[in-house]
């Protein structure tokens, strides 16, 4: 919209046609078929153009476009506004109507018979004037809705080639190699449910770090979340083939800390994250209302724009920030659409950026491209023409958003492959010669929204997970001792026994009492223990074990914190007396020795109140 004026928007033909010079009304008059002015004045023409699109010959007109240019007059007429928006046009369309016929010469132009009815705003683009627009609605029949292309299978290809180079200091010469690029596909369901389980225990045992002011994860929190994650990260962990590549780093490990805090399932406390009550009651909610609330959460938290995350493309975190609109509404917009894929079918992610902006799910990253650049601010700015585009700005956004966010959260599956030289749409670009990829998302090639995904969507009011058998089957001996009989104990389940036992070997775990009253004492639930256990052992629980829990459970809480209180020393016990014994001011302490009063410190001033009507002070501290 900001490319037309108000004020053309709302004008009728007439008023938009004296706008255009003599000429350029000739070019038009030719295209009516039987019709001259009646002399060559401005008036004259205007007038002959307007009775005849307006008049009983507009249908006659309208049969005489070809099927491209009736869709995009259709497309116009029912815009709110009228306007012609190339593309939206093309991304629907998948092709543009012919406007201008060239001649001979590059300024030798002709209107297409197109431009009786999309006329040109004075400051660029294309609309229909209102009046003409209420004529067309008469027989023009509404544009079909956008459709999204899916598939049930992906179809098969062999990997594809992916070049490479380094400096070989000791050759002193550029060495080039070829590797496959396979298309690795990962089912996320499964994987959410239990990396959710896995962040939160390694949370509660402080073994998250994230900094204080960025809240972003260590170096050292995505590596040790990298090898504990289901199936680890997407990409192996590994350093630049040379010092000018981008990285890909974690993708998984780097954005479950920020899911958890945006969620307020976690908090920093001394550069660790604490699991908050929120994230207590979350081992206990099912799994899929709480990687729903997570993705609500996300969709309007503050913590990180993930265009950051593009950090090929810089002018950032200069004057450009400014520019950037709120990451919530380009979220919601992404939302949106993908609630309008088929669950269980593949999309490509290029159809899916195609029908975002088709059908009418456009966001802006920023409103000022200028500002972005890659390597120099001046010449690689992404302001110029066909530089920063809906593939290089929005398109990034929403592949980080769906791989980073969408995919861990169990939302989406993917197909993808290593992103140097999977796209080349940038690779013209200023600056852009020695980037292997523009970002660490480039390989994601397909995605297919999940069972899980429709119900965090809102699609489904419900969502089940088919149960399956225990992974490990295990015998709860009488001496307070787990043996792993059978199967392979996933990252969260060892965390969950470390809260509460001590592994004696590969095999084999010894309940510990004073581990068990710790974790009881931040918040751990013993339910969740002996649920584990009766799954793998289907045996009841051998007495020593349920007196074991039982005394855990009942000592780990033995004592409550009720709050925080003031400790005050009376000059004498009379006085203490005296106060402690007062109707009014007795109601807000508690002796404690002779001279000792304790009150809560919410009823400070209350306190104060009494004592100074008793004739009694309190210095303040």
């Amino acid at each position: 919209m900001s490319r037309y004026e108000p004020e053309a928007i709302d004008l009728c033909l007439r008023e938009l046609l004296n706008l255009r010079n003599l000429d350029d009304l000739k070019k038009l008059l030719v295209l009516i078929p039987d019709v001259q002015s009646k002399g060559p004045r401005k008036a004259e023409i205007i007038e002959a153009l307007a009775g005849w699109i307006l008049g009983s010959g507009l249908p006659e007109l309208w049969h005489g476009l070809k099927p491209l240019e009736q869709s995009a007059v259709a497309e116009a007429v029912y815009d709110a506004a009228g306007i012609f928006d190339p593309g939206f046009f093309h991304a629907k369309y998948r092709a543009l109507p012919v406007l201008e016929i060239e001649g001979k010469h590059q300024w030798d132009k002709r209107p297409a018979l197109l431009r009786l009815f999309l006329h040109s705003a004075v400051r660029g683009g294309s609309f229909i004037p209102k009046d003409l627009r209420e004529k067309l609605r008469a027989f023009v029949p509404q544009p079909p809705p956008s459709q999204l292309a899916s598939m049930e299978q992906i179809p098969e290809r062999p990997p594809r080639v992916r070049n490479s180079r380094h400096f070989d200091s000791q050759e002193g010469k550029m060495i080039y190699d070829s590797e496959a690029a396979p298309l690795v596909q990962r089912l996320t369901e499964l994987a959410a449910i239990q990396d959710l389980r896995t962040t939160l225990r390694l949370i509660d045992q402080e073994k998250i770090s994230v900094g204080e002011t960025t809240l972003l994860p260590s170096k050292v929190t995505t590596a040790l979340l990298g090898d504990l994650l289901r199936e680890h990260d997407f990409f192996e962990l590994t350093g630049k083939v040379n010092k000018w590549d981008p990285e890909i780093g974690p993708i998984k490990g780097f954005s479950w800390p920020l899911l958890v805090q945006a969620a307020k399932f976690a908090a920093v406390r001394n550069g660790k994250l604490s699991l908050t009550k929120l994230g207590r009651s979350a081992l206990d909610t099912p799994p899929a209302q709480a990687l729903r609330d997570l993705w609500n959460a996300w969709l309007s938290n503050k913590i990180i724009d993930e265009f950051s995350r593009i950090d090929t493309i810089k002018g950032q975190k200069g004057k450009g920030r400014k520019y950037f609109t709120p990451p919530e509404e380009r979220r919601r917009a992404i939302r949106n659409a993908l609630a309008e894929c088929p669950v269980g079918r593949w999309v490509e992610t290029g159809e899916f950026s195609r029908f975002m902006q088709a059908a009418g799910f456009q966001f802006e990253v920023t409103s000022d491209a200028w500002s972005l650049y890659l390597c120099d601010p001046q010449y690689g700015s992404l302001g110029y023409e066909g530089y920063g585009g809906w593939n290089i700005l929005q398109e990034r956004y929403l592949l980080c958003l769906l791989f980073e966010y969408a995919a861990p959260l169990g939302m989406i599956d993917v197909a993808y492959e290593h992103p140097a030289g999977a796209r080349s749409d940038y690779a013209g670009q200023w600056g852009a010669d020695d980037l292997i990829f523009l970002s660490r998302y480039d390989g994601l090639r397909y995605i297919r929204l999940t069972p899980l995904g429709a119900y965090i969507l809102g699609r489904m009011d419900t969502y089940e997970l088919a149960k399956a058998k225990p992974d490990v089957s295990l015998t709860v001996l009488p001496k307070r001792q787990i043996r792993i009989d059978h199967g392979t104990l996933s990252p969260d389940e060892i965390l969950l026994l470390e809260s509460f036992a001590d592994r004696e070997s590969a095999q084999l775990w010894s309940l510990n009492e004073a581990k068990a009253l710790r974790a009881v004492e931040k918040g751990a639930r013993i339910a969740e223990l002996r649920a584990f256990l009766s799954a793998g052992d289907p045996q009841p629980l051998p007495e020593a074990v349920e007196a074991f829990l039982h005394a855990a459970e009942e000592r780990g809480a033995a004592c409550v914190c009720k709050g925080t209180c003031l400790l005050i020393e009376c000059l004498s016990p009379r006085i203490a007396e005296a106060i402690a014994g007062d109707t009014k001011a007795g109601t807000f302490c508690q002796r404690t020795g002779d001279r000792g009063l304790v009150i809560p410190i919410d009823k400070e001033k209350s306190f104060r109140d009494a004592i100074n009507g008793l004739g009694y002070g309190m210095p303040r501290v």
